[in-house]
């Protein structure tokens, strides 16, 4: 394996573990998944469930669309047969018959059309001869006319067997479907009887094309009437002489005719998915009998998009039902979690800030759980080191200093009047902080002095100044050793600097002059101004301030002056009550002399 293809999968390793190194993703990422988990199979049980519904549904409406048919049958039959004896026993119908006369009978025959809303009435006499033929021509207004066509009613084999006076188990009326020349016509015929015989033929009809109209508003599918042929009499689909043959043939097959008639004896229900009109539809097929006889095949149909469609917006709905409920679970998850591993991401912060030095950051962490034991645990920690950490240091610094009775104090009251002027230019905890070491640090290279040049209570000479001014790199040498921050070794390093370049080690000015160093010239002058030397009395606080002010601009920083004169007053109360401020002074030993 080469470097650069080695390096790729641990990167990509990286990549892929990095949610894993963190505590909230720990958490989130199993929550996460399994609330996917859970919604996806919800959403898929769902669906399904509700998709097996509505088929169950289709399947019955569908059932139920062919028995609405199958009724509406035997009631048209039923129909036409009160009709039939209504017109059949009528007084005055067979003289009228057999008298030929048309006036008379239409005047007893349509009354009775009339309220039975009959679409088609004819009657014949006993040779099968047209004595009146009446069409319901409106609807709404029951209107009627007389039909005058071609047709040969005699020819028709139901009439037939009515003239011959044949008979059957169910009696001497007989249905058929006939195609007359306005469209095929849903007849039924029976006899007028008189006491010498056959007065002639009643027949009562109903177009097939009413009769499809009427099922598919009853069974709200679309009906088709077929032969025994399989071939289509005439349907609600909208078939014209536009539509394509391809598209909307609506011809059976001869299994399925077949099937049909066999399957409508024995109980079982035959189904077929077609295209029609570049939609799916699911056909069901029955017989159409009436008075016991199978005179016609018929289906209805639905659409199946309607299930699709449905199921579709039930698997949109159910996504989206449970897609909102999965984000709500998860938002509420996030949330909880973020609840949760904020105040442990809050305790690394801060245990991260407590390694790499800054004693002075506190996690803040209050809650009554476990965790917020081990962060006041954690704080109370760090203050403690932080207490040891300065005291150790003042300690340290306050020995330095009491080798000389004239300075005893000076590094811990730099540090503190540092602190002071930090505060008051607005400067951060962190800052102050080191503000305060640096003070206490700033003269730790006077333990490279040596007393005489030190303690000298008389004037310098150029050489001895010299060795004093190098101070500064002494306490930078000693503390190049020890983890400080940049601010600390500033101080120590640059706290004799001045703005105009005159100050030591390294002769600054201006910018080059960072805040920590201009701070701490103005520490140190004041307190050295105002504690007593050999040489001069201690200034008072308004002179030290008035001194100060007056090397503004050339030596000091203007802003730290005024924060000095604004701090004054508090800092020479604190200097009278604290202890601490007034320096360590080394205890007189009375040891006894080692002789060797």
């Amino acid at each position: 394996m080469s470097a650069a293809s080695a390096g790729s999968q641990w990167v990509s390793l990286r990549v892929l573990s990095w949610p894993f190194r963190h505590i909230r993703w720990k958490i989130v990422l199993p929550y996460v998944l399994l609330t996917a988990l859970l919604a996806l199979i919800g959403s898929y049980v769902f669906t399904e469930l509700t998709t097996s519904s509505l088929e169950e549904r289709f399947q019955n409406q569908l059932k139920e669309a062919g028995g609405v048919v199958s009724d509406k049958v035997v009631r048209k039959e039923r129909d036409h047969l009160e009709t039939v004896r209504a017109v059949a026993f009528t007084d005055g119908v067979a003289g009228a018959v057999q008298g030929h006369d048309r006036g008379v009978l239409d005047s007893l025959v349509q009354p009775i059309a009339t309220n039975a809303r009959v679409e088609r009435l004819e009657v014949l006499d006993a040779q099968g001869n047209r004595v009146t033929a009446l069409r319901l021509t409106n609807a709404s207004a029951l209107t009627y006319e007389q039909v005058s066509d071609s047709d040969v009613p005699a020819s028709w084999p139901l009439v037939e067997r009515v003239l011959q006076g044949q008979s059957d188990e169910r009696g001497d009326k007989f249905a058929q479907i006939i195609e007359t020349n306005s469209g095929f016509v849903l007849w039924t015929a029976g006899p007028i009887v008189t006491d010498s015989g056959s007065a002639g033929v009643v027949l009562v009809g109903t177009s097939l094309e009413t009769f499809v109209r009427e099922s598919k508003a009853e069974a709200l599918a679309d009906v088709t009437v077929y032969d025994f042929s399989g071939n289509p009499l005439t349907s609600t689909f909208p078939i014209n002489e536009r539509t394509s043959t391809e598209e909307a043939s609506l011809d059976m097959s001869p299994a399925v005719v077949d099937n049909s008639i066999k399957g409508s004896v024995d109980g079982s229900v035959i189904r077929e998915q077609r295209s029609l009109f570049s939609r799916s539809y699911d056909l069901l097929y029955g017989r159409l009998e009436l008075r016991g006889q199978v005179v016609g095949l018929y289906s209805v149909g639905l659409p199946t998009n309607f299930i699709f469609n449905a199921g579709r917006d039930t698997q949109r709905n159910a996504m989206l039902l449970f897609g909102v409920g999965m984000a709500a679970v998860l938002g509420i998850g996030l949330y909880l979690t973020h609840q949760l591993t904020k105040p442990i991401l809050r305790l690394v912060r801060t245990a991260r800030m407590v390694a790499s030095g800054d004693l002075t950051v506190r996690s803040g962490v209050i809650t009554g759980d476990e965790i917020g034991i081990l962060a006041t645990s954690f704080d109370e920690m760090t203050a403690r080191l932080q207490r040891q950490h300065l005291s150790t240091i003042r300690a340290l610094t306050s020995a330095i200093d009491a080798r000389d009775p004239y300075t005893m104090g000076h590094s811990v009251r730099v540090g503190q009047l540092a602190m002071m002027l930090g505060r008051e230019l607005g400067m951060e905890d962190k800052r102050l902080a080191r503000l305060e070491i640096g003070g206490y640090l700033h003269d730790i290279g006077k333990i490279g002095i040596r007393d005489a040049v030190l303690l000298k209570p008389g004037k310098l000479t150029p050489d001895e100044r010299t060795i004093i001014e190098d101070h500064p790199k002494i306490g930078l040498a000693i503390l190049q050793a020890v983890d400080l921050p940049p601010e600390v070794i500033e101080f120590v390093q640059d706290h004799h600097e001045r703005l105009d370049g005159s100050g030591y080690p390294r002769g600054l000015r201006d910018d080059e002059v960072s805040i920590q160093a201009r701070i701490a010239a103005v520490a140190d002058m004041y307190d050295a101004v105002t504690s007593e030397r050999p040489y001069r009395s201690p200034m008072t606080p308004g002179e030290a301030v008035d001194l100060l002010r007056s090397e503004t601009g050339r030596f000091l920083d203007p802003r730290v002056v005024v924060a000095m004169s604004e701090v004054v007053d508090e800092w020479e109360e604190r200097r009278k009550r604290e202890p601490a401020l007034r320096g360590f002074k080394l205890p007189d030993l009375d040891l006894p002399k080692v002789t060797v």
